[in-house]
């Protein structure tokens, strides 16, 4: 047995989950409103069998360890810590030289650090630096705090010192700080202040580089390495972490002078994100530590279709977005640093994404004119039909309808030609992924054969049961591929007149069936379904349903070639088609 499967053992997954929510009994499962998204209606379900939680909700799930990861924040590493420590488990250290290697970039993006900070503060060389970030109105102790630095205009003055403390050129590639050459390396940060990327762990992984003058590029960033992937950072959270969870908004800026300013104003709960196009691996960061997004970059965001995009994903996730607008002319380090008040206004007064969209297009366009209506349709129709929140999407209808002087009937229909379903969605017994055999519908038939997979799942403990019907019954290909298993597993157990085990039929299953069976497993049934008595009828009632499901699938194909042989007066074969037509309306009628 490893180590995570021993720490996963000596923890009770209802235990640690019951100290960060209240759980309540669910069947053999529990249940607690959602801690990773608002939601009024629990559908947060722990299985103390498998070990597993989910949310139908919000998708996520996991084990012990991804629990943890979501609500603290922390990477897999720090979790599988934390509970070997809660478990007792003393971890079997490897001699990893993967590992050793990784260290190796941590140690000289550390020695880097002292190099540039101690030249930006002490040495002449980063007077000009130093003067300039004080004229920007950063202060002594914000410089200490964010152990900024300053590159000096060489070739090799940071190789040099790093490779007299042991470092090979290999590894000053590697890092991002050097950069290949003939003779070796040079340095890539050369003239510029220096802005250490440093992650949750409080380790340096990186550095941003700024020019003093005007010259182009103004920023140059460590290209990715082992240790560095921009499109899973973010410059201050670090630092901002306790407050983004105290106030439960995250301030997102476009660059590092516009965070540390924020920050230095006592504005705590701020990052930058490098750029405006967020991407999945920063949409799920902050969605780790807040629920509510606040946007502000000095630009149109509405008329950015890169910026759309990351925008979509964060609605995906369930983020709560806003923006912050401030004065033109200026960027959110200027009004940081020259008037706070305002600047405190100006998040306070954060509007709602989609009311900003509007305000964009009306601005933009003129909403009187017929050409000035298509515009603003055609800008705003792909953006509304991806609004995931039903009522959300309704309101914005609405509001759009009113704003060009048309019917959101029309609207709708001009989002569904797009392809995009904004009927309200129903709400289904289970919910899982879609089934890459079949359409993107959710039809009663569907829910049909969800449910009856999930009552098989929960066989009450005191009968043994085999179930009996063919596999043709169900469309989904992975429910047939699951049905098949379970019944050999039910009819193995029963010569030995076992009771039904999650956890031992799991262990029969293929890997990718797994996830499907543990969503089905933790999908919550009626108490009264406890009952064998009552579960069996279930069973009997949804297979019925099913089959006169089938059959009526049967009957419409038939119709329609009935028809077919009385348009083209193929009476022989017309005759055999009413008969099968009888025979199958009869079954039906017995059903």
């Amino acid at each position: 047995m490893d180590d995570l499967d021993l720490i996963k053992q000596k923890i009770n997954i209802v235990d640690l989950i019951s100290e960060y929510l209240p759980l309540k009994k669910a069947g053999v499962n529990f249940k607690a409103p959602c801690p990773f998204h608002q939601e009024k209606t629990p559908s947060f379900m722990v299985s103390p069998d498998r070990g597993i939680w989910h949310c139908f909700g919000c998708q996520k799930g996991g084990d012990i360890f991804k629990f943890l990861m979501e609500r603290e924040g922390v990477d897999f590493a720090e979790a599988l810590e934390i509970l070997a420590k809660r478990a007792g488990v003393t971890l079997k250290r490897k001699n990893s030289k993967e590992k050793d290697k990784r260290q190796r970039l941590f140690d000289a993006n550390l020695k880097a650090v002292q190099f540039y900070h101690h030249l930006l503060v002490k040495h002449p060389l980063g007077k000009v630096a130093l003067e300039y970030l004080k004229k920007r109105g950063l202060t002594d102790q914000t410089i200490e705090e964010f152990n900024l630095g300053y590159a000096p205009n060489s070739w090799e003055s940071l190789s040099g010192f790093l490779k007299k403390r042991g470092f090979t050129t290999q590894e000053l590639i590697d890092s991002g700080l050097g950069v290949a050459s003939k003779s070796g390396c040079y340095d890539r940060f050369r003239g510029r202040i220096m802005f250490p990327l440093i992650d949750i762990k409080s380790q340096v992984i990186a550095f941003a580089g700024r020019v003093l003058d005007k010259s182009e590029p103004k920023y140059i960033n460590t290209p990715q390495t082992a240790i560095f992937d921009k499109s899973n950072f973010l410059f201050g959270l670090n630092l901002s972490k306790g407050e983004v969870k105290i106030k439960k908004q995250l301030i997102l800026t476009e660059g590092e002078m516009d965070m540390i300013m924020s920050y230095q104003s006592g504005v705590k709960n701020v990052v930058a994100s490098k750029g405006t196009a967020l991407t999945q691996g920063q949409v799920e960061l902050i969605k780790r530590h807040a629920d509510n997004l606040l946007l502000c970059f000095d630009m149109d965001l509405a008329g950015d279709s890169a910026s759309r995009r990351g925008i979509e994903m964060a609605d995906a996730a369930g983020l709560n977005i806003k923006v912050i607008e401030i004065p033109e002319g200026k960027d959110p380090a200027e009004l940081a640093s020259k008037n706070i008040e305002r600047w405190q206004e100006a998040v306070d007064r954060a509007e709602p994404i989609y009311d900003y969209y509007l305000r964009s297009v009306s601005a933009r366009y003129n909403p009187k004119t017929a050409e000035g209506k298509r515009k603003i349709a055609e800008e705003m129709i792909p953006v509304l039909g991806k609004i995931t929140d039903s009522f959300t999407r309704e309101h914005y209808i609405q509001k759009l309808a009113a704003l060009i002087s048309t019917s959101d009937e029309l609207l709708r229909k001009e989002i569904g030609r797009q392809g995009n379903a904004l009927a309200p969605k129903f709400t289904t017994v289970v919910n899982l992924p879609v089934d890459k055999t079949r359409a993107n519908i959710r039809s009663r038939r569907d829910l049909l054969e969800e449910y009856l997979m999930t009552l098989l799942l929960k066989i009450p403990s005191d009968i043994t049961f085999v179930p009996s019907f063919p596999e043709t019954l169900l469309l989904s290909e992975n429910f047939r591929s699951i049905y098949v298993m379970l019944v050999l597993y039910l009819d193995n157990i029963s010569f030995k007149g076992e009771s039904f085990n999650i956890g031992d039929f799991v262990k029969t299953l293929p890997p990718e069936l797994i996830p499907i069976v543990d969503r089905l497993y933790l999908s919550e049934i009626d108490d009264k379904l406890s009952s064998s008595r009552v579960w069996e009828k279930e069973i009997e009632t949804v297979v019925a349903e099913l089959k006169k499901a089938l059959i009526k699938a049967s009957l419409e194909k038939l119709s329609a070639e009935i028809k077919s042989a009385q348009a083209f007066d193929k009476m022989e074969l017309l005759e055999t088609l009413n008969r099968r037509f009888r025979d199958l309306s009869v079954k039906l009628k017995n059903l």
